[in-house]
């Protein structure tokens, strides 16, 4: 019988996990776009930092990204619980914490950048959420700009109707703080059918 992990083992393995997760999701989206993304090197989100390398997990190393990006890896997802208890489901807390750091790089940037999710509802599957909002901005392989997408996908409206939701925007349990946002409806789709549909064209801008 395995002894029982301690806090702090607990802890650096989750740690470890997430860095490989961003590191993963890195590569995913390098090879998408064939430019370099990389995981975030500076801790924090204050001014300084958010001007110096974003308040997403994973950027563009030479480029500003439309979106910005939150890796996820914890365990637990359940798409019942989104519907049946919206304001206090996982995925609930990572789009809210995913959405407050695109509106702080859309503040610091002074051009809007939307949220986009990567989770793992399965060790084997990488799924991703983006804002309906966001929609738009999508161009097919065809060229042809659209509103909606054509390709499998699910759309949560859960958002519109539930009212506010309450997010530490801290990052700590110790010393929270708490505020509510109106958090955005959301697309939740497969990356390999978003990279095999979806061009680059558009979503990067050269700093």
């Amino acid at each position: 019988m395995k002894p029982n992990r301690t806090a702090s083992e607990i802890g650096k393995s989750n740690s470890r996990r997430a860095k490989v997760h961003e590191r993963r999701v890195a590569s995913l989206l390098t090879e998408w776009s064939g430019v370099e993304f990389r995981r975030r090197r500076v801790e924090g989100r204050e001014t300084q930092v958010l001007a110096r390398d974003s308040s997403a997990d994973v950027v563009a190393a030479e480029y500003d990204f439309l979106f910005s990006v939150e890796a996820k890896c914890g365990a637990n997802f359940s798409l019942d619980a989104v519907l049946a208890s919206p304001k206090t489901a996982l995925f609930t807390s990572w789009w809210f914490q995913c959405s407050w750091d695109a509106h702080l790089m859309t503040e610091s940037l002074g051009s809007e950048i939307h949220p986009m999710l990567f989770f793992k509802p399965n060790p084997a599957h990488d799924w991703v959420a983006i804002s309906q909002q966001s929609i738009g901005n999508l161009v097919h392989l065809n060229n042809m700009p659209y509103q909606y997408l054509q390709f499998p996908h699910l759309s949560l409206n859960t958002y519109e109707w539930c009212g506010q939701i309450t997010g530490n925007i801290s990052h700590s349990k110790k010393n929270p703080k708490l505020i509510d946002r109106q958090l955005e409806p959301v697309v939740i789709f497969r990356w390999k059918d978003f990279a095999a549909n979806i061009k680059v064209d558009g979503l990067l801008k050269q700093r």
